[in-house]
């Protein structure tokens, strides 16, 4: 009698579970906030992840609306007018969970999230763009379109957006991711691109080209170290074993020695130039 009631009572409690599950369904933990897009459809977690930072600015803060695509210039950020700009910096978000200040913020500055999940203001000036598309700056001061040509871009559209008017602007989500995109099919692109991108800014890190050179130069100046070392060394040892031939071993030990840290200035060549270009 009592295993008979012990697996009622197990019976009775899954069936109680169920009853919860299906009286109390399990609510999705993201985030999902209706999309401004005229589609009217929903996508989760847009405008809520995020970390801004606050950038100084020149522009009148009350007038730059959420969504503007900002870019990094000598006075500060500014609205974004050149397309696939290197300088881009991110969108200005004021709902961002968190608002950091940093070195260069100001009282007259902006919250720009450069990486996360945010609404973008959008144009079809390049085109309408569907979902998964990637986005880029364009000529419309602050606003985003869709990119058609390699450059940098600011990340993929969440949703898809159509107007048959490009001066009229919209808000979709996006998930940001700042880099460079190549639409050559080829793993590393033609060289025009290769070289576009050599000579590029970005406003976090400095061009590229300039520590490429730089490592060039540490390494060329390592091996005409070196090879001025070795050739000192190699003459000194044949005018010396030339002389004393009885002293040949010691004179062929002092050589390998040498040989050994002309290595070692290269190979120290080597690794400061590969710590340039890991900056």
């Amino acid at each position: 009698m009592l295993p008979a009631l012990k697996k009622l009572y197990s019976v009775g409690i899954v069936i109680l579970f169920c009853l919860l599950l299906v009286l109390f369904p399990k609510t999705s933990s993201a985030a999902t906030t209706s999309s401004p897009n005229n589609s009217g459809g929903q996508v989760e977690g847009a405008a809520t992840l995020g970390i801004a930072n606050l950038v100084s600015t020149n522009l009148n803060v009350q007038k730059v609306p959420d969504g503007s695509v900002v870019s990094n210039a000598e006075k500060g950020a500014i609205l974004s007018v050149v397309p696939y700009d290197p300088q881009v910096m991110g969108i200005v978000s004021r709902d961002a969970a968190i608002q950091i200040s940093t070195a260069n913020s100001s009282a007259n500055s902006l919250p720009v999230i450069s990486d996360g999940t945010v609404y973008v203001l959008v144009s079809t000036q390049q085109g309408n763009i569907g979902k998964g598309d990637f986005i880029t700056t364009s000529t419309i001061p602050g606003i985003a379109v869709k990119a058609v040509d390699s450059g940098y871009v600011l990340g993929t559209a969440l949703e898809a957006y159509s107007n048959s008017n490009p001066k009229q602007t919209e808000l979709i989500a996006v998930d940001l991711n700042l880099h460079y995109y190549n639409t050559k099919p080829t793993l590393l692109g033609s060289l025009t691109d290769i070289l576009k991108f050599a000579f590029l800014p970005t406003a976090n890190s400095p061009s590229p080209i300039f520590k490429y050179t730089v490592a060039a130069l540490v390494v060329l100046a390592s091996l005409v170290l070196a090879f001025m070392t070795f050739g000192r060394t190699a003459a000194k040892g044949v005018e010396a074993l030339g002389r004393n031939p009885a002293a040949s071993r010691i004179i062929h030990l002092g050589i390998i020695l040498n040989v050994i840290i002309v290595i070692v200035i290269v190979l120290a060549g080597l690794a400061v130039a590969f710590m340039i270009l890991r900056l």
